[in-house]
């Protein structure tokens, strides 16, 4: 009777082995899929936040590009002059060596400035400090569909028109993919804004500058277009007049 007993009490080999078996492979199978979607999901995370990252940082040079455009107008506008002495030569062939040129033509305007902005490289350049600066939209010479901002400068004063400027220099992309650019400029007389200042002509503003100049351009950003403003403060308000300094 005890030997049953004790023959019942321990426990078989069988029972002993299903106690520490391992792992089946359906449960192998189950857990490299668990797995195989947890990496796919921090991957897929993890590539979403690269492209973000990636995006957000094409946004950020494509803007800085802009900005970097804006300040360059506004530097060389800042320092816009117009001078009253005027050799006869000039006035015989109605040659303007200083001028102030803003034209309006709705989303595509143009402006053309004698101003003290150019720097120049190289040592003993038949160059001056100042020159002629013009800021118009075009197209692209490759691709008709987009239109550019873009810049042209004589490196000395020539007495040439807005319009003949393109003859004889040539212009460089300041911004790409630019849609409209607007400018205006204050009239202190009149107290407003004026879309035109011309002060080659005598039905215009002769001789004299605006105060302060107001940009806005609009760029093209994917399906969206994105807009900046500035304003420019004009300093050199009184022409330069070297006849005065000789009497």
């Amino acid at each position: 009777m005890r030997m049953a007993l004790r023959r019942a009490r321990r426990p078989s080999s069988q029972a002993r082995c299903v106690g520490g078996r391992g792992l089946t492979l359906i449960e192998v199978m189950v857990s490299l899929a668990v797995l195989a979607m947890l990496m796919i999901s921090v991957w897929s995370s993890f590539k979403g936040t690269l492209r973000a990252m990636e995006v957000s940082e094409q946004i950020q040079d494509r803007y800085a590009i802009v900005r970097n455009g804006m300040l360059r107008m506004e530097t060389e506008l800042s320092m816009a002059y117009l001078s009253l002495n005027q050799i006869e030569a000039a006035i015989n062939f109605s040659k303007y060596y200083t001028l102030f040129e803003g034209r309006d033509e709705f989303d595509s305007d143009s402006v053309t400035f004698s101003a003290f902005a150019h720097l120049r490289m190289r040592k003993d350049a038949n160059e001056s400090d100042q020159s002629v600066i013009q800021y118009f939209l075009g197209s692209d010479p490759e691709d008709k569909s987009r239109t550019h901002l873009y810049r042209r400068e004589s490196r000395r004063l020539t007495g040439d028109r807005p319009e003949d400027m393109e003859r004889f220099f040539p212009a460089y992309v300041l911004v790409e993919d630019v849609v409209s650019f607007d400018v205006q400029y204050w009239d202190p007389t009149k107290i407003e804004w004026v879309d035109e200042w011309r002060t080659t002509a005598n039905d215009y503003q002769p001789n004299r500058l605006p105060t302060r100049v107001k940009i806005k351009l609009g760029v093209q950003d994917g399906d969206d277009v994105v807009y900046f403003g500035t304003q420019v403060p004009l300093m050199m308000q009184e022409p330069i007049d070297l006849s005065k300094g000789q009497q």
